[in-house]
């Protein structure tokens, strides 16, 4: 059986950046670039004339906003996919995304490892509906399908730890502007918070495999843990 290949437009103002996710798109095993946007007018003809997959999209565009590009292409009835990524931390708009069925939200900035297991799990999902198709739907399939989609499943996730997305975003942003190893103390007092909650976040981080640890050890006591963005 060939295997899914998945034709991808990005959409971002900032001419560098979509460059940037561009050529980070055609590292990446079975995805295509097909377009790069930067302003909803571009981005519309763009799906109108290319009918990509998947579309990688910026909230904050110079004439309108990506949630209007979304509202648009969803009442066209296009079959394009969507990943907000974007610096946009409003509950309005990532609650206006859900609704308008985006498959993940990924906040700038951000480690491009989060981008990447992003995009693997639309591959899986893609994947997987593609075998449906000559397989058959049951609910072990339904159920399997809804575990892919990122938005529900890592949205849960950062619920059941006690994450703050806004909290989250500000321990990222400390450590992805550092050149160096941070102690625990040290992101607390950049990203202003108390140092028990640097660490709580900085263990989810690790955890998630997007902050590198490692222990310094002196001559006497315990060796100091420190962290810096993978």
């Amino acid at each position: 059986m060939s295997q899914t290949m998945i034709r991808v437009a990005v959409v971002d103002d900032d001419f560098m950046i979509a460059r940037l996710h561009g050529k980070f798109i055609e590292s990446i095993p079975n995805y295509q670039l097909v377009g790069i946007a930067n302003n909803y007018e571009q981005t519309l003809r763009l799906v109108r004339d290319l009918q990509p997959d998947l579309l990688l999209l910026d909230v904050y565009m110079p004439d309108q906003s990506g949630i209007e590009l979304l509202r648009t292409i969803r009442a066209e009835n296009s079959p394009c996919d969507v990943i907000l990524i974007t610096a946009a931390k409003e509950l309005e708009v990532i609650e206006e995304g859900f609704r308008l069925g985006i498959f993940d939200y990924l906040i700038k900035p951000f480690d491009l490892n989060w981008l990447q297991k992003s995009l693997e799990k639309y591959l899986q999902f893609k994947t997987r509906l593609t075998k449906s198709h000559s397989d058959g739907v049951n609910q072990m399939v339904i159920d399997d399908l809804k575990k892919l989609r990122s938005v529900t499943h890592s949205m849960n996730q950062l619920q059941q730890k006690g994450i703050d997305l806004r909290t989250l975003e500000r321990i990222q942003h400390c450590l992805a502007h550092a050149n160096q190893f941070m102690s625990a103390e040290e992101v607390a007092k950049s990203a202003g918070v108390s140092r028990s909650t640097a660490r709580n976040y900085l263990v989810y981080l690790v955890e998630e495999g997007h902050v590198e640890e490692q222990l310094i050890y002196g001559k006497v006591g315990r060796p100091l843990r420190v962290y810096r963005a993978n």
